[in-house]
């Protein structure tokens, strides 16, 4: 949908409604607390959570390649 594009969603797209809110469900069902949706996200955290200075510094660099259409 927005994959490719010229803001910060075009980085990874964006997910439709609806398999966000299948996600939603089956993460119920599962009886887990965190619904990541989108596959990169639990990565995301990962990287974010093991060394902040680093994953601030990529966010810097992502914010700067977009400029004002963040």
């Amino acid at each position: 949908m927005t994959a490719g594009g010229p803001g910060v969603a075009g980085v990874d797209g964006m997910l439709e409604t609806d398999d966000v809110a299948e996600a939603v469900v089956q993460t119920l069902r599962d009886e887990r607390f965190l619904v990541l949706p989108h596959p990169e996200v639990a990565e995301y955290i990962k990287r974010k959570t093991s060394d902040y200075d680093r994953w601030l510094t990529g966010m810097r660099r992502l914010q700067a390649q977009f400029g004002k259409a963040v």
